[in-house]
């Protein structure tokens, strides 16, 4: 399936309109039906508060399919007062040169999102209509933990839609991430860890910050953080990630490879060569870093109160409650206080096999026959999460080639993607329904 360079145009015009913010959507709503008005057209598409839910019909031939992906986007500060963290090119310019396309969201996950509208078109254009019916989700809110994808999954449940898979966004196509293997490696999420942000908060008597206690609040709770950044986590190396590092394994030469290829047996020499990389040692544990800290409001006061909020990964197998008490124990203070603002448990596993796996694998295999195709946990979250409420099999996979720098770029500075990756993306989902739909 040809895809033609102009279809650039669509992301560029998308990544245009900020979707940072609720009141931003409308906007965003407007710019994708009139860039795709065959596909508003021929679908029957309704929204969900902001949430886009579609059916494509198809000829009624087996269970339905379900993509999906999300329209809005983490912010994306351009740097003012922080010295060396402008983008190079403004985060809703969707700069285009040689070789990508600048700018918020072109990874996560606008990228996939238009994909998939691109390759919907250009199949109607063809003249294909699907075997099944082929759902679509684009939920507004998943960067904030929200209820779009959630209220749009409970309304296929409410009309007894039971997919026989759902894909949403997270794997992508990867340098080799092992010593000794030789070709790029498709990481396809069949589970997600669990998430909490969990408030860390220390009250206290204010004051003149002249006469300071001999222990304030502001440092009680960094003594709290300190601790906790150097708890152990209970290690454990979840059965996706085992036939993850088998599969890589069989490929990989020399010592590793041996090691790999026995690593039921080899756990703990594993786990200590997965502990030296921040991506593979997260394959490991839970995982816990603060990302907000608030103290006094004056300069020259004291903190009454100080808060920490912390992001934590939780990993499969273990729980919100486990997670928080864990937490107590390595901060080991009464006085800092926890609280859960919000979170949920690991996801489900789906099957590294049949229906909708064999699919991803078969699609993957015509675009890339050289790349190898492993499980994997992912580490983020997704919307896909709420999609195990009408299907046991939940796959987690963009189509795209992402160096180790470019993934680096997701809520970051500079994201980008590449111009030739996404081509190929638009035509892998293409393919992907085609031939699967």
């Amino acid at each position: 399936m040809q895809i033609a360079d102009d279809a650039t145009e669509h992301l560029i015009a998308l990544v245009r309109v900020p979707t940072e913010a609720p009141e931003q959507l409308p906007a965003f709503r407007a710019a994708l039906e009139e860039r795709f008005p065959q596909l508003f057209a021929a679908l029957e598409a309704e929204w969900i508060g902001d949430t886009m839910l579609a059916r494509w019909p198809g000829r009624g031939e087996g269970a339905p399919a379900l993509l999906m992906a999300h329209q809005d986007v983490v912010p994306a500060p351009d740097g003012d007062g922080l010295a060396g963290a402008a983008w190079t090119h403004p985060p809703y310019s969707g700069h285009r040169d040689e070789t990508h396309i600048w700018g918020r969201g072109t990874l996560d996950d606008k990228g996939s999102l238009v994909a998939i509208c691109v390759a919907i078109e250009v199949l109607m254009e063809a003249g294909f209509v699907p075997a099944r019916d082929v759902w679509l989700v684009f939920g507004h809110d998943e960067e904030t933990m929200g209820t779009g994808a959630a209220s749009a999954i409970a309304e296929l449940e409410r009309r007894g839609v039971r997919p026989a898979w759902a894909l949403d966004e997270g794997g992508a196509i990867i340098e080799p991430p092992i010593a000794g293997v030789t070709r790029d490696v498709a990481v396809v999420g069949v589970a997600e860890k669990g998430f909490a942000n969990v408030r860390m908060r220390v009250a206290q008597t204010g004051g003149h910050a002249s006469t300071p206690p001999a222990l304030p609040a502001t440092s009680r709770l960094a003594r709290a953080i300190r601790r906790l950044d150097f708890a152990k986590w209970p290690r454990s190396l979840p059965e996706p990630a085992l036939r993850m590092l088998e599969l890589l394994g069989a490929e990989a030469e020399g010592v590793q490879g041996a090691v790999l290829r026995n690593v039921r047996r080899s756990r703990p020499l594993v786990e200590r060569i997965l502990a030296r990389q921040d991506e593979t040692r997260a394959m490991l544990a839970t995982t816990a870093v603060v990302t907000q800290l608030s103290g006094s409001a004056a300069a020259n006061a004291l903190a009454e109160q100080a808060v920490a909020v912390v992001n934590v990964r939780i990993a499969l197998g273990s729980s919100v409650e486990e997670t928080v008490a864990f937490m107590e124990r390595a901060i080991a203070d009464e006085a800092v206080e926890l609280t859960v603002l919000h979170g949920h448990g690991p996801s489900p596993e789906s099957p590294s096999n049949g229906a909708g796996w064999d699919d991803i694998v078969a699609a993957i295999a015509r675009l890339r026959p050289d790349v190898l195709t492993v499980p994997y946990v992912m580490l983020g979250g997704t919307d896909g999460r709420h999609a195990h409420r009408i299907t046991d099999r939940v796959y987690r996979f963009a189509p795209f080639e992402m160096t180790r720098e470019e993934r680096l770029t997701l809520h970051a500075r500079d994201e980008r993607i590449r111009i030739d990756t996404w081509l190929a993306g638009c035509r892998w989902y293409a393919d992907l329904i085609e031939q699967s739909c």
